[in-house]
């Protein structure tokens, strides 16, 4: 028997492997097939793997013919399109609902943090920073959302006392920690001393 069988990209191969599948040699792995070496019905791996060209490819030298071969190619051809545009708008679709999704926390974590600096500036009647505060040009808001060391440095006496018993909207709040902060009076007796909440 004469050695003349090729693989579908055209390697040699030996008697006992088969004519129509991909070569199984490490070294044709990841190689595409050439659509003119493609069969007709196409197997699983090589339907999955072979791209819109080669797909578009097959199906036109498929539609030439009229046999109950050539229509099951065109509608396993088909049927791969769909698949593919399924799985792209499936894709999308989980793309735009994790951007709702992020937007929506985005804005509810905006609402907590604006609620919260409206009660505190009602609360403490607009004294929200210290001297500190108002010598480095801190904004107000960013004392509810940045770091606690950062809150403490900056914030007045009657914002550390109304956070002793208000959470403070800080990432922290989101991840469930407790942010209520202990402060004592540094001009009471008990200095030093944390106060419990």
């Amino acid at each position: 028997m004469a050695y003349n069988r090729r693989d579908l990209i055209g390697h040699w191969i030996r008697r006992t492997q088969p004519e129509q599948r991909m070569c199984g040699h490490a070294c044709c792995r990841g190689h595409r097939v050439h659509p003119a070496n493609m069969p007709v019905i196409l197997p699983n791996p090589l339907l999955r793997r072979a791209s819109d060209e080669d797909l578009r490819d097959h199906y036109l030298e498929v539609s030439r013919g009229s046999s109950a071969e050539d229509v099951a190619a065109q509608n396993q051809a088909l049927a791969e399109f769909d698949r593919r545009d399924q799985k792209e708008a499936a894709r999308r679709e989980r793309s735009r609902l994790a951007a709702l999704r992020i937007a929506g926390i985005r804005s509810e974590h905006e609402a907590a943090v604006e609620a919260a600096y409206l009660e505190a500036d009602r609360e403490t009647r607009g004294n929200l920073l210290n001297r500190a505060g108002i010598a480095q040009g801190v904004s107000e808001q960013s004392l509810f959302t940045g770091s606690e060391a950062r809150a403490r440095r900056y914030a007045s006496v009657e914002l550390l006392n109304h956070w002793e018993t208000h959470h403070r909207p800080s990432g922290s709040m989101w991840r469930g920690r407790d942010t209520r902060t202990q402060y004592h009076d540094p001009g009471s007796r008990r200095r030093g001393r944390r106060v419990a909440a």
